[in-house]
C-alpha cells in the first residue's frame, strides 16, 4: 500500500477526502493537519490519468521526514534527496513548501531557509545534481523532469516525495508544477472585478497566454473582467450576456457585445478560446462545455464550474470522465483564485485541431 499526501486550502479537507474516495475507491484516508490529507492507495483509479480537483498539491509515494532545526533538515532531507536521485541523470526540480495558514505551525520563510540549506549541501557533495536542476516553470505537458518535494507540515515534521518522469506522466493532473500548487496573481485595480485573476491564473498554469489577434468568446461576460484581460492582451472578444459590460469595455474597438443567453449562443466560425465564467448550476455549465468541445467550436477552453452546495462537488467526476475520452488535454482544479468553484481548462489534441480548422 502506497502513502500519498495531498494538500489543500485549509477548510477543504473533507471535500478533498471525499473526492479521493471517489477516485480511489479502496483508499484509506485521513486528515493529518489543517490543509493536509493522507491517502493510502490499495488499487488503481478508474481513469488512466487520475485528476484531483480539490487538492493544491500531491506528494506521491511520500516518506515521512523529521528534523528539529534548519541545519538538521538540510542533512536529513539532503541525504534523502541524494539517495532518491542517485540513478536519475535527467533534469529535476526542487520544491520546499508549507501550506499557507495565518498563524500556522510553520512559515514560508522556514521552507525557503531549508531549501537554501539543502542546495548548499548539494554544492558540497553533489554538484552534478545542481547542474541538472531546473528552476523555470515548464509547460504543463512537459513530463521529462523529476519533481522532488519537501512539504513541511510543521516546523519539525513533513514529507519527502520524488516523482520521476514515468510517475509524473501518470499523475500530471494531480501533481502541480508550482510549489505547493499555489499560483499568486497580482492585483489589478483597473479590472472590473477580482474575477480577472481566475483567467490570469489559468494562463499561468497552461504556460499559454491569449495571444494578439486570437478570437475569444466570453460567455456570461458582464461586468467584463475576463473580456478586459483578453482585450488587454490584444485579442478579439465576442462577449455574450444579458447585461452590458463596463462602459469603457463596451466602447473597445475589439469587443463585439451580443445581448443574449450564453447557453444558446453558437459561434459562426470556430474560435481560439472559449471563456466561460457564467453563474449557473454545475450540470448546465458542464453540458455547455461538453457541447463546445464535442462540436470543436474552440481550440482552448477555460470554464468555471460554480457550486451551489456540497452535493455538487461529486458532479466533477462525470466531467473528468467525459473529458478523458474527448481528445483533449485538460485539467480540472480548484485554483488559488477560486472560491466555491473549480476550473476546467485545456486544449484540443491534434485530431481535434483538424476538426476545429474545418470549422473556420
Amino acid at each position: 500500500m502506497s502513502l500519498h499526501i495531498f494538500t489543500c486550502e485549509p477548510g477543504w479537507e473533507s471535500v478533498l477526502s471525499d473526492e479521493l474516495g471517489r477516485i480511489f475507491p479502496d483508499a484509506a484516508r485521513r486528515q493529518l493537519a489543517p490543509g493536509w490529507v493522507e491517502s493510502r492507495w490499495r488499487q488503481e483509479p478508474a481513469l488512466s490519468e487520475p485528476c484531483v480537483a480539490f487538492a493544491s498539491q500531491c506528494l506521491p509515494c511520500s516518506e515521512r521526514l523529521a528534523a528539529p532545526s534548519v541545519s538538521q533538515w538540510a542533512r536529513k532531507a539532503g541525504g534523502w534527496l541524494l539517495e532518491t536521485l542517485r540513478d536519475h541523470d535527467g533534469p529535476w526540480r526542487l520544491h520546499v513548501f508549507c501550506v499557507p495558514l495565518p498563524g500556522g505551525p510553520v512559515r514560508p520563510a522556514r521552507a525557503r531557509l531549508i531549501e537554501q540549506a539543502v542546495l548548499e549541501l548539494l554544492r558540497k557533495k553533489q554538484r552534478r545534481l545542481l547542474r541538472s536542476r531546473v528552476v523555470e516553470p515548464a509547460p504543463p505537458w512537459d513530463d521529462d523532469e523529476a519533481l522532488v518535494q519537501i512539504g513541511l507540515m510543521n516546523a519539525e515534521e513533513g514529507f519527502g516525495s520524488a516523482a520521476l518522469p514515468p510517475l509524473r506522466r501518470r499523475l500530471r493532473r494531480c501533481v502541480s508544477r508550482f510549489p505547493g500548487g499555489q499560483v499568486q496573481v497580482a492585483a489589478d485595480s483597473a479590472a472590473p472585478s477580482r474575477a480577472f485573476a481566475k483567467l490570469a491564473e489559468v494562463q499561468i498554469r497552461l504556460a499559454r497566454s491569449i495571444a494578439p489577434g486570437e478570437r475569444c468568446v466570453d460567455l456570461g461576460s458582464s461586468p467584463g473582467s475576463w473580456a478586459y484581460l483578453a482585450l488587454r492582451q490584444g485579442a478579439q472578444v465576442t462577449a455574450i450576456d444579458r447585461s452590458p459590460l463596463r462602459g469603457d469595455l463596451m466602447q473597445h474597438a475589439k469587443l463585439n457585445f451580443v445581448r443574449g443567453d450564453a447557453f444558446r449562443y453558437q459561434p459562426p466560425p470556430a474560435v481560439d478560446w472559449l471563456l466561460c465564467d457564467v453563474i449557473a448550476f454545475p450540470a448546465r455549465t458542464i453540458e455547455l462545455l461538453e457541447r463546445w468541445i464535442e462540436r470543436r467550436w474552440c481550440r482552448w477552453f477555460c470554464t468555471t464550474v460554480k457550486f451551489k452546495g456540497q452535493d455538487d462537488y461529486a458532479r466533477l467526476e462525470e466531467l473528468k470522465t467525459w473529458l478523458e475520452g474527448a481528445s483533449v488535454d485538460f485539467f480540472v482544479r480548484r485554483l488559488t483564485s477560486n472560491k466555491n468553484e473549480a476550473m476546467a481548462f485545456g486544449r484540443l489534441r491534434e485530431a481535434g485541431e483538424a476538426a476545429w480548422e474545418a470549422g473556420q
